[in-house]
């Protein structure tokens, strides 16, 4: 008898410690779902931290926010976009709640976080920072319409502003993108034939320093414009509603962008490990490549926010070599560079912490600083700071880490790695360590000590 009192005990108390961490776990609630100009908003009680994968075959955006869970049922549903896109909405876990959208249109939305991370919208994006493969030669972006032809592009120039004028045989659809190294800005015109002759030589202007027209892939209907463009602080604008089958591209400079590029000279790349196929680490239905880029892209809007100007070698979910990446980072001749990782161990599961590695004598006090800093604002292990000759780091012109900043394979490391809270005190120990080694203050800090002295 007192075995089976003790046995009922025994369940009871794990059944109270199941709860009790399922509680710790799910801590937000999605409060409501909207669908307004083509756009989901999602609104939840606390701050929103997400994955977004993009899939093929068939074409697919999903995304999973973690931790999270519905506070009404009427909630779970489906929509149909002006794309003709099938999104679906449900709780894919008791912790995770999944938006799947189904379409071709599905490649070109993107996620953004705004009402201090408590709203999540997914919207269109026309202007991509690099064209992705599959727009390269896609018959589904084809009009199913004979093709029109190319015309004419007239430019005109201001001291603030350059206007370009394109026009063809008939209605325009296209797609835009914007590109880096050196700084571009390219236009698809769909089911468009390029001109039979090569156009004029065209006069440089203050924003644009180079025109280039033809086809943009062999056997495709798809006329492709490139302009070379002089800065990279520069808003780029199309206006399609001309009438007479024209659209117009506006250059002009983004003022915000142009303060912070003035703010200092302090360059800092950041290289967000593996990406495309290549996924890294996957534990817990965790991907590296998607927790280091979410965290190299709270770094460069932290570094940004101090008015240091910070790159990405990419911003998407696409695969770099790691030749291109340094041929990125010595291109743009930066202070730093800084490689952001998550480390795995597939014979352990109890090995965690924070691992940073240098090759050069200039890179060891960098290394030292941001492993220092880590360990101060993580509660994480220390996994000890490592020379090797990892190749990012090694052939990057500049002081440059590779920072592992916890184990994916280890439970609690991967809590660390994929909660928006901590990815946010990574960002900031990583900027504090920056800072520190390049022996500068942060802009906001030493203004407000004027301010407070005034």
């Amino acid at each position: 008898m007192m075995h089976k009192k003790f046995f009922i005990f025994f369940i009871f108390v794990f059944l109270s410690c199941n709860n009790l961490l399922f509680a710790q776990t799910t801590t937000n609630q999605i409060t409501s779902i909207n669908w307004e100009n083509n756009s989901l908003i999602v609104n939840s009680t606390n701050k929103i931290s997400y994955i977004e994968s993009k899939l093929k075959d068939p074409d697919r955006l999903v995304i999973d926010i973690l931790y999270c869970s519905f506070q009404n049922n009427k909630l779970l549903t489906s929509y149909k976009s002006k794309s003709g896109e099938d999104i679906s909405i449900a709780e894919q876990a008791p912790d995770k709640v999944r938006i799947i959208f189904v379409g071709s249109a599905s490649i070109n939305r993107k996620s953004y976080l705004s009402n201090n991370d408590r709203t999540l919208i997914t919207r269109i994006v026309r202007i991509e920072t690099e064209v992705p493969d599959e727009l390269k030669n896609n018959e589904d972006e084809k009009d199913k319409s004979p093709p029109g032809k190319f015309k004419d592009l007239t430019i005109e120039s201001e001291e603030d502003e350059t206007r370009i004028s394109v026009s063809a045989s008939k209605s325009i659809k296209y797609n835009t993108y914007i590109l880096k190294n050196p700084d571009r800005f390219a236009i698809d015109l769909l089911n468009v034939l390029p001109p039979d002759i090569p156009p004029p030589k065209f006069k440089p202007t203050p924003f644009v320093t180079g025109i280039r027209i033809g086809r943009a892939a062999s056997g495709v209907e798809v006329t492709r414009i490139v302009f070379d463009l002089s800065k990279s602080d520069l808003d780029c604008k199309v206006n399609s509603s001309l009438l007479g089958n024209k659209l117009e591209i506006k250059f002009k400079i983004n003022k915000e962008k142009h303060l912070l590029v003035k703010k200092s000279g302090i360059k800092v790349v950041i290289d967000p490990g593996h990406g495309g196929y290549d996924t890294g680490a996957s534990y817990g239905g965790f991907e590296e490549k998607d927790v280091n880029l979410v965290i190299s892209e709270k770094l460069k809007k932290s570094l940004e926010g101090v008015g240091i100007t910070a790159f990405l070698t990419r911003d998407d979910d696409n695969f770099l070599s790691l030749a291109e990446r340094v041929e990125i980072t010595n291109s743009i001749k930066p202070d730093v560079f800084i490689s952001i990782h998550g480390n795995a161990l597939v014979s352990s599961r109890v090995i965690r912490g924070v691992e940073t590695y240098y090759w050069t004598s200039q890179s060891h006090k960098l290394a030292y600083y941001i492993h220092r800093s880590i360990l101060s604002h993580i509660n994480i292990p220390d996994h000890y700071i490592r020379k090797a000759q990892f190749y990012v780091i090694r052939h990057a012109s500049c002081p440059a880490v590779l920072a592992e900043l916890g184990f994916l394979s280890n439970h609690d490391d991967r809590k660390f790695l994929t909660n928006s809270t901590t990815q946010d005190e990574y960002a900031k120990a990583l900027t504090e360590a920056i800072l520190k080694f390049l022996d500068i203050e942060p802009k906001h800090e030493t203004e407000s000590r004027k301010q407070k002295s005034k």
